[in-house]
């Protein structure tokens, strides 16, 4: 049994809406783009896709993935930096972009939107979710966090309209994620250990407890300021 099943059986055991929801969210916000993008004769585009996870997703249009590295599977169809313009990728070639948990990761995040939008064919819709309050990760190169202004900006600068964007939850969720993970901040900078792995079998009902408390208190937070995470919607104007 390797790492990959271990997290999924835990997952069984204690619901990801409840124990990781932000990446509960991204999960179905791939769902609502696969939705809309997974029909014969389209191109989707994963940009940062590292090893393809949403792949699946996509299995009835033409999939493809774009990394700064290739991966240990050698599966990305495009490598490069988006930052600094991919020209082996032609202009006005997909009908979608997917882009999660990458933007924060873009030093130059308006020059990324730009090829976004060279890329994309008009009417096209871009599919991203990105931080707001995230500790520091994939350290040295994690370089920003966004406010919905800021994303709406980005967005509209390169000739998009910002057409949806929603938090992943208020401030409650934000301080049961603060609260739950600051033990493993604070004490296991080395995770696959066995104190590390103790910690999760023993504390996972009372982060559960915590986490489905949090989770209801957030209802009483109607219009985020402080969130985890967005999902965002851009069209390409016609």
């Amino acid at each position: 049994m390797n790492s990959d099943d271990l997290v999924r059986i835990y997952f069984l055991i204690f619901p990801m809406r409840l124990m990781r929801y932000h990446a509960y969210r991204i999960e179905k916000f791939v769902e609502r783009a696969a939705k809309e993008s997974n029909h014969p004769g389209r191109k989707v585009i994963d940009i940062g896709s590292h090893d393809n996870p949403y792949k699946k997703y996509f299995d009835k249009t033409d999939y493809f993935s774009q990394d700064i590295k290739q991966s240990a599977g050698n599966t990305i169809d495009y490598v490069g930096d988006i930052n600094e313009g991919m020209s082996e990728m032609p202009p006005s070639a997909f009908d979608s972009i997917l882009c999660t948990q990458v933007l924060e990761h873009l030093n130059k995040p308006h020059k990324a939107f730009q090829e976004f939008h060279r890329i994309l064919r008009p009417g096209g819709k871009v599919f991203l979710t990105t931080h707001l309050c995230f500790e520091e990760h994939m350290v040295p190169y994690d370089y920003f966090r966004f406010t919905r202004h800021g994303l709406k900006f980005l967005g509209e600068s390169a000739g998009f309209e910002l057409i949806h964007i929603a938090p992943h939850g208020g401030v409650f969720h934000v301080i049961s994620y603060l609260v739950g993970t600051l033990p493993i901040r604070l004490f296991f900078k080395e995770r696959n250990t066995f104190s590390y792995y103790a910690y999760v079998f023993v504390f996972s009902v009372p982060i559960l407890i915590l986490n489905a408390a949090c989770s209801l208190l957030d209802l009483l937070d109607r219009d985020p300021e402080l969130t985890l995470n967005y999902e965002c919607i851009y069209e390409k104007r016609k």
